[in-house]
Order: C-alpha cells, then structure tokens, then sequence
C-alpha cells in the first residue's frame, strides 16, 4: 500500500454520504473507485469495499485509512457514514441496516439507492445525501416529488462506486444517462399532510427528541417504535382509520401490489402513506391514537409483541390507552359459551371464536377459561 496521503482534498457537503464523497475523491485523483481504493486504502482482499454497504461499512481499519489520508476529522468521516446516526436513528449491533434505513439491495422491496432528481440538477456540485437513505424519507418536501432509485433511461439500479471515470456523479454507472434530468410521474405528486410529517421526522432527528402530549421523547426510542407501528398499520384493505385523508390512497396501492411486477414503484408511495399514518397518530393525540385502536380491535398484546425492548414512555402510553388484559378474567360458564353459539345461529351470523368471544365479553385468545370452553365443545 502506498504510504502518502490523498493529493487532492476534498470537504464534505451538506448531509454528503460517505460513498458520495469517496467517488467524488476517486474522480478528482482521476482513479476509477476500485482504483483508487486498491492504491490508498489497501484493497486487496477478496471482498473489496466497493462490494460492501461502504455507507453502513464499521470496520476500524478502513476509517483509520481514511483518518490518516484524508485532512478530515474522524467527526467529519463519521458524519458522512450511516453509523453516525446510531442512537439518534437506531440502536444496532448488526452488520446490516437496521428497518430505519434502507438497504441498497433488498429483496423484499427492491429498493436502490433513492434519490431527488431536482436536487440533483440544482447542486452546483451533484452529490448525493444521507437523508435518501432514510426509511421515512420516501418523498422531497422542497420539490414535492417522490424520491426514485432507478436509472429511468435503462432501468439499472444506482451504483455511485461503479460510475465510470469520465462520468459525473449524477450519472448512471450503467448507461451514463443524466440522473438529474429524471422525470417522475406527475399524477404522483405526494400529499401536503405526507410531505409535513417527513419534516416532522427529520426535524425530531436532528434536534435528538420529539415532544409527544408534552414530554420529550428520545429520537431512538420514537423509531424504534416508529418500525412497530408500521408494522401493525399495515394492515391493507382491512386498515381502519378515520380522518386519514389519504387512506383510499393506502388502500388503492394494497390492491395494485397485488398485480404489479415487484419493481413497480408501488412500493414507495405505500412507505409514504404508512409514514404519514405514523405521524397522524400523534397528532391531536390521544384522539386519533385511540381511533385507531378502537376501530381495528387492538389489544395491548399487539402494541407489545415481539418487541425486545419496549421504551418507558411506550409502555406508560399503551397502558393508558389500553389497560392490559386479565389472562383469567371473571369465570365463564359453558351455559354463556352455548347460549352465544345458539343465538349466532339464530340471527344467521357466523359462528366463529371471535363473534362467539363478543358476546359472552372477553377476548378470544387471552382468556384461559373461555378458550379451554371453547376447544371441549369443538373437540
């Protein structure tokens, strides 16, 4: 490995993502990516850097490089890198991003690297922000268009590190189309109500806390629960939510998903109406929160499973809107169990756990009684 520093420096830009800027560095030493980090980084493993998430990328080594070539702090480095978000975005100890950030290859939603075309065509210099990597960043406020991660010349996705040479950074590493001169659909254009709740994300983000029915909550805590409550809002066309204006929209994308190939862009604006369903919860809180939970039937047990670490303010906050359920509850008779059937027969509706459970009052699956009751009369 060559023992001098870079001969060009450059500063980071605003938001600037690490990738962004070691391909602007590879470009102005006139060094393919691959080139320049086999020279000034020791890249001669079989897994190189440009085949990594180099953006989420902790390894010691590789930041120590860069920390003796670059004139940058090691704040200024860990700035640009995704893991300087960790406990303001997320807690992780693993490899790869946690739900808040997307991955550059996923299968499951066959996202790219996303970005703003206008932003793009504006910069004096092109590059491309951390933000846009953000799960609840699915739109632009300033420019009120929908972030996209396809090359919509060649249909490639975003590779910054595999940009050719004589190329711009707002180039696509496949065709060398011009990113920034992308048109998004027009008949797409996202919400007012949508664009207001990413700024509320992103400001709660960059002040560390979000004020909820008047206490502070800790941007971490708010999104490790902000990936529990996507989860249970996305409930398709079952999902009831009053004086959600865009709800129709949730529901219409529900349907199309069904039938689009899987690398339609459905998938964006579905995030983008399950992001803005997050952020209408808190608003004229607890009105809506309990909307929600009383119109789809939510028990405490749903607010909490499969959560490994429920936050203070959490707890306090379902315990209040929905008092946990006494697994033994008052005694129930099988005479109660029999006479719900015979009238669900007799007014001609299903005769299920769940309208049986209804009528004689407790829940289907937590009450111990009821359910040992109801499997003796099955059996």
């Amino acid at each position: 490995m060559l023992t001098y520093p870079f001969k060009v420096h450059l500063k980071p830009l605003e938001d600037e993502l690490l990738s962004s800027w070691l391909t602007r560095m590879a470009h102005i030493h006139y060094k393919y990516p691959t080139t320049f980090f086999s020279l000034y980084l020791n890249d001669n493993r079989k897994s190189s850097y440009t085949r990594r998430d180099i953006d989420f990328y902790n390894d010691q080594i590789f930041f120590d490089y860069l920390l003796k070539k670059s004139i940058l702090t090691k704040e200024e480095l860990l700035n640009m890198s995704l893991r300087g978000q960790e406990g303001y975005l997320f807690i992780n100890q693993s490899l790869y991003p946690p739900h808040q950030i997307r991955r550059l290859v996923d299968k499951r939603t066959h996202y790219g690297l996303m970005y703003c075309p206008k932003c793009l065509r504006e910069d004096k210099t092109p590059y491309w922000r951390k933000k846009w990597r953000y799960f609840f960043y699915t739109a632009c406020p300033k420019h009120k268009i929908f972030l996209t991660d396809r090359c919509w010349h060649c249909y490639k996705p975003i590779k910054l590190l595999k940009i050719k040479l004589n190329n711009k950074i707002n180039c696509c590493s496949n065709c060398s189309a011009n990113l920034s001169l992308t048109e998004t659909y027009q008949d797409n254009l996202p919400d007012e109500y949508g664009l207001e709740a990413i700024k509320w994300f992103e400001d709660g983000l960059q002040k560390g806390y979000f004020e909820i029915n008047g206490q502070k909550i800790w941007s971490v805590m708010f999104f490790h629960i902000f990936c529990k409550l996507s989860s249970l809002l996305d409930r398709k066309e079952n999902l009831k939510l009053t004086n959600f204006a865009m709800l129709n929209n949730y529901h219409e994308i529900c349907k199309k998903s069904k039938i689009y190939n899987s690398k339609k862009s459905s998938i964006i604006y579905k995030s983008f109406y399950l992001n803005s369903m997050i952020y209408h919860l808190f608003q004229n809180f607890p009105n809506n929160f309990n909307d929600f939970i009383v119109l789809n039937k939510l028990t405490y047990k749903e607010f909490t499973h499969g959560l490994n670490y429920i936050p203070f303010w959490y707890g306090n906050l379902i315990s209040e809107l929905i008092p946990k359920q006494n697994k033994i509850g008052r005694k129930i008779n099988e005479s109660e169990v029999l006479g719900a059937i015979k009238y669900l027969k007799n007014i001609g509706e299903r005769v299920n756990i769940i309208n049986i459970a209804e009528i004689v009052g407790c829940h289907p699956s937590i009450h111990k009684g009821f359910n040992k009751i109801y499997k003796s009369l099955q059996s």
